[in-house]
């Protein structure tokens, strides 16, 4: 664990405890000290060592701070006047105030230094040697003392010193502890809870969590307002726990993922390895996982629950037959999470009660783990809005903390803008599909917890490697819970088991209702017609009500029988088994479990979601031959909370009925489906279910993918809501649709997402790659020919292809920065080449994103941007890991080809020696210009180092002059920097430039270099230079002195000047008012769906069901 960065919390101990710790800690360090005994008269004295003659006096102040400290302990010394006289005249040498009042520091008038004045007064007065302890001279004392000392004032302890005291288990721990007896009781309470997966239908119920667990990664989506900045390239995050234990820099997390990816399975080991060093028996040892460094109290609890709590339910006391009388519903003062969580912790630990103020005195001593798992289980979207409220709310209220608990939500991806934690305070990930590396790690794991082994299990994992080949299997298996079921159902089946998630379902159900019959011949067996259809019906009365009621958690065994009955009653069935079919749901088949004693639920919340699809499916319209069940399809796919249901209820279709929902897709469509809508259609088509019918499938995506659908797809891509087309086959139709579209018009803004759609969304690179390629082959010397290059630039369509292109030259900059960013890689000294070697070393493909080529490998390692970054200030600005990591990336090109340009970048190190120096960026500029000699690159690169804030550091050379022909970038350094605000050197520096090159050189130099009245005096003679270059001569200068003015170069270098109209005229009102330019890049914003009658109210008002047509049985 770190050390303590904390102040002690010396005010919780009172004067008495904080007088014997002072006594406690002198002792330490004087050998000789003896104290004194309390409240008694002491002569002024608390402790004293006579060797040393000296003399201590305790000042304890009851809050820590006192309006003038100085004043109070003067006060204090004036009381004790008589007897400080009478301790030096018996030959006291000194004495010594301690105090827990922290002192200030400015020197002069800060109450450090007052009082040292005041106290060398009083040694004159009194004839001894006077001084003070400060709470800050005691701390380090305290830090340094042994935990023994510390652990024997642990009411002052917090932060990680608690911690350490809290979990020790050594005897002089063990003192009488309320706190450590109470969080101990809890983790212990809780560690039960969660020792067991909570998919526990395929036989793991009785296997520990952590003999199967597998750390699945993640992705991060957004980062929070206070998190370090990470780049781009860097957000595949590896496994999450470890992402989220070590190495994240926020402090709250929003983790995403889809249902069965693992979100409860990760906030339970989340906890658990915190739990390891709080609970007994060292489970460390017994579960082979380490407890993380920095162990935090840890605290678990599921957001439907406290929904459930907010409603006026008590969710934690109930008996054998109900729930406890449903109270009022709570109001906010008495809602807070902190409310909640003194019930759950007084229900977990067994004492009398736990206040909410206790609580918050536990967090902000504590470091505390908190997860709230599952607020996608809130159905009514005003529900929960009020959760996030709270957590909001909470987050804030944790920020003033001594640590800070770290807090992680689970949920499902939000493809509806649906309330969230705000992006402020949480950054947000998203979970991804295992990878073949972890399916192995979970397979062999899974095969050992089910003795799987030999040429069992060789068998099986041979079997699974060649079924996950196919396209939908392969899907399947990146979800942990599908998985389970998949390799549950391959050890039975084989080359049997199903390839779609509905019937992977229904097979792994048929499968357990058998080998339950099997066992239990007397229940299961009998009513297993009844349990089917049971099952069906109470999913959809759980999953109905918690959307329309705001009843988000488990409900009493009473209810679920009374609606058992009512079914029966409904259908005239015999309702004298219903207990037989309720022990058998609950008991044998565990689809229905109690978390807590007479509340039942679905164990997982999918299987609750398949359930309800099977009673949506085959009893909606029962009975009713002109019943449209596409209004069943239509209503679930309009509905976010219901996405996993109708994923469920599409893979219900075959024969016939797919061309229905195919019908109801092309009608959602037609009128205007929402973004959520997209979203839902695509993942219905990622699932297979129209797998046996291919040419549907193809109609379905390219009707989808219009223009107006296209940047939902891609924000759902972009945020992992969804996943690309498993079958890139089925994509054709739409393929072929949107080339055209793109070839009517290849400048178009929209091709942008139309490509990426093509390229991510339908998995169809290489098809596009040789479509593009055709398209701008015929283009060569036309007018569309630089919207083909643009286009393929956008995403680097040809990622390393050498094909050629002939005809192809590059004329302008533009046609050289998009065919660098094109990926494509001319011949090796070919005529396209040495011109894309012309236009990077003029300094025009600054902009440069591919490294395929040693032009772009080139133009990436000597980027002008990079080198303002590296003399930047504040040191803050320093470049992404996104732009170090192309960075380095293109050196390992430059090195492997043997280019000299490897060893020119290698000079923008800082070497030994040249810390705080300009020598990289000269040493840069210099051996660029002895390989290629006069060059913007090497111009910019020696302006950067001129302008920056670092020291001079540079090599001499006999050139005298900055510009011009016979000018030099070492000499450009030294002499701009002498001359920064001598306007005739300018001036006279002028009279050498002719060329384009050293007009604007200069212009350059001025601008980023020369001080503000010396810009201001030549403004006028800038803005002409800068309209008469050439245009790429003019844009590359704008665009260098805007990489100046974002640098932060030129903050020290103010203009306060009416800018001249024309070119120059934005740039210089922004260096006057001090904005700097943003780049806009594209995003997409979420939008909200609109608010919808839940569906329990659509199916009564439209009758849907047979049970909803009878006496109302609640």
């Amino acid at each position: 664990m770190p050390n303590s960065e904390h102040r002690y919390l010396y005010e919780r101990l009172g004067d008495h405890d904080f007088q014997q710790l002072v006594s406690a800690l002198l002792m330490l360090q004087f050998p000789d000290y003896v104290p004194l005994p309390l409240r008694q008269a002491d002569a002024g004295r608390d402790g004293i060592d006579l060797k040393k003659a000296l003399v201590f006096q305790v000042k304890w102040s009851s809050k820590g701070t006192e309006k003038n400290p100085v004043t109070w302990l003067k006060n204090a010394i004036e009381g004790e006047r008589d007897k400080i006289t009478e301790l030096a005249a018996g030959g006291a040498r000194k004495y010594v105030i301690v105090t827990n009042v922290a002192s200030t520091g400015k020197p002069g008038t800060g109450t450090f230094d007052k009082l040292n004045s005041e106290l060398d007064n009083y040694a004159k007065q009194f004839g001894i040697e006077m001084t003070a302890l400060w709470r800050e001279a005691l701390n380090p004392i305290v830090d340094s003392a042994p935990s023994e000392t510390k652990w024997s004032y642990a009411d002052m302890l917090a932060g990680w010193d608690l911690i350490r005291y809290l979990v020790a288990d050594t005897s002089e721990a063990r003192h009488d502890s309320t706190l450590r007896f109470l969080l101990r009781r809890i983790a212990a309470s809780q560690w039960n809870e969660d020792e067991g997966i909570k998919f526990s239908q395929v036989e793991l119920d009785r296997e520990p969590l952590f003999e199967l667990f597998v750390d699945v990664p993640s992705r991060l989506v957004r980062e929070s307002n206070f998190a370090a900045s990470r780049p781009t390239d860097s957000r595949e995050l590896g496994g999450t726990a470890a992402y989220i234990t070590d190495k994240t820099t926020a402090t709250f997390t929003l983790v995403r993922g889809a249902p069965g990816q693992g979100k409860s399975t990760l906030s339970q080991y989340l906890c658990q390895s915190h739990r390891i060093a709080w609970v007994p028996d060292n489970q460390e040892f017994s579960t082979g996982i380490a407890a993380p460094a920095e162990a935090r109290f840890p605290i678990r609890f599921d957001l439907s629950k406290y929904a459930d709590w907010i409603g006026g339910n008590d969710v934690f006391d109930v008996n054998d037959d109900e729930r406890t009388t449903k109270r009022r519903r709570r109001p906010a003062a008495e809602s807070t999470i902190e409310a909640f969580l003194a019930e759950l912790m007084t229900h977990a630990g067994g004492i009398e009660s736990v206040s909410a103020t206790q609580v918050h005195d536990i967090l902000s001593r504590v470091p505390s783990l908190i997860v709230l798992d599952g607020l996608d289980e809130i159905g009514k979207t005003s529900e929960r809005r009020r959760i996030v409220n709270e957590i909001d709310a909470f987050c804030a209220r944790c920020s003033s903390y001594t640590v800070t608990p770290k807090i992680v939500v689970t949920t499902r991806p939000n493809s509806a803008g649906l309330p969230e934690p705000t992006s402020k305070n949480f950054e947000v990930i998203a979970l991804s599909s295992l990878g073949p590396a972890l399916r192995d790690s979970y397979l062999r794991k899974w095969c050992l917890v089910h003795n799987v082994i030999g040429n069992d299990s060789r068998t099986l994992r041979r079997n699974f490697t060649e079924k996950t080949k196919e396209p939908y299997i392969g899907e399947l298996a990146g979800n942990p819970m599908q998985l389970t079921i998949l390799l549950y159902l391959l050890r039975q089946h084989g080359d049997a088991t199903p390839s779609q998630r509905t019937e992977l379902y229904d097979a792994y159900m048929g499968l357990l209702l058998a080998r339950e019959a099997n066992k239990h011949p007397r229940s299961v067996r009998k009513h297993r017609a009844d349990l089917i259809e049971i099952m069906a019906f109470l999913g959809w009365y759980l999953q109905a009500h918690s959307e329309a009621d705001g009843h988000n958690g488990p409900m009493p065994g009473s209810e679920i029988v009374a609606a058992m009955k009512h079914f029966q009653d409904t259908y005239g069935k015999p309702s004298n088994v219903v207990d037989e079919l309720f022990e058998a749901a609950s008991v044998r088949l565990w689809a229905l479990t109690a978390k807590e004693e007479g509340l039942f639920e679905f164990e997982v919340q999918s299987l609750r979601e398949y359930f309800t699809a099977r009673y949506l499916y085959n009893y909606a319209g029962e009975g009713d031959q002109n019943f449209d069940r596409t209004l069943v399809f239509r209503e679930l796919l309009r509905r976010p909370y219901w996405l996993n249901t109708v994923r469920f209820y599409s893979g219900n279709a075959t024969g016939s009925d797919i061309y229905a929902l195919k019908a109801g897709i092309e009608h959602e469509v037609t009128f205007g489906a929402t973004p959520h809508v997209n979203v839902a259609i695509w993942t219905i088509l990622c699932d297979g279910v129209f797998h046996s019918r291919p040419l549907e499938a193809a109609s379905i995506l390219d009707t989808l993918l219009s223009d107006e659908a296209l940047t939902s797809i891609i924000g759902a891509i972009d945020s992992r809501n969804i996943a690309p087309i498993p079958d890139p086959k089925q994509g054709m139709t739409a393929f072929n649709r949107i080339t055209r579209l793109i070839a009517d018009n290849p400048a178009l803004p929209v091709n942008y997402v139309r490509v990426r759609v093509l390229r991510e969304a339908l998995g169809l690179r290489n098809e596009f790659f040789d479509w593009w390629l055709n398209q701008l082959r015929g283009a060569v010397g036309s007018p569309s020919e630089a919207a083909w290059l643009r286009l393929g630039a956008d995403c680097e369509v040809a990622a390393g292809s050498t094909a050629s292109v002939p005809g192809l030259t590059v004329r302008t900059a533009a046609v050289a920065q998009n065919v660098l960013n094109t990926g494509l890689i001319p011949a090796r000294g070919s005529e396209l080449e040495k011109e894309l070697m012309e236009f990077v070393l003029a300094g025009h493909c600054t902009a440069t994103t591919s490294v395929r080529s040693t032009p772009a490998q080139i133009a990436v390692c000597l980027n002008p941007d990079d080198y303002y970054m590296l003399s930047a200030d504040p040191p803050s600005r320093r470049a992404s890991s996104k732009r170090s990591g192309r960075r380095s990336r293109a050196l390992q090109g430059l090195r492997r080809s043997g280019s000299v340009y490897a060893e020119i970048a290698d000079h923008r190190r800082f070497k030994r020696g040249e810390k705080g120096s300009t020598f990289p960026l000269a040493n840069t500029a210099a051996s660029l210009f002895n390989e290629h000699g006069r060059c913007w690159l090497v111009t910019e690169i020696a302006v950067a180092g001129a302008a920056s804030h670092l020291g001079n550091g540079y090599v001499r050379v006999s050139q005298e002059r900055p510009f011009g022909d016979d000018g030099h970038p070492s000499v450009l350094l030294q002499e701009t920097r002498a001359h920064r605000d001598d306007a005739a050197w300018w001036s006279n520096q002028l009279q050498h430039c002719h060329d384009t090159l050293s007009l604007s050189e200069w212009s350059l130099a001025l601008w980023a270099i020369a001080g503000g009245s010396v810009i201001e005096q030549h403004l006028e003679t800038l803005s002409t230079i800068a309209s008469s270059l050439p245009a790429d001569a003019r844009q590359r200068l704008t665009q260098s002195m805007w990489r100046v003015l974002n640098s932060g170069s030129v903050t020290d270098r103010t203009i306060s000047v009416e800018p001249p109209a024309g070119l120059l005229e934005e740039i210089v009102q922004a260096r006057v008012s001090g904005v700097k330019k943003t780049p806009q890049t594209w995003h997409y914003v979420e939008s909200t769906t609109p608010s919808l009658t839940p569906l329990l109210r659509v199916a009564r008002q439209h009758k849907w069901f047979k049970v909803d047509q009878a006496a109302v049985y609640r």
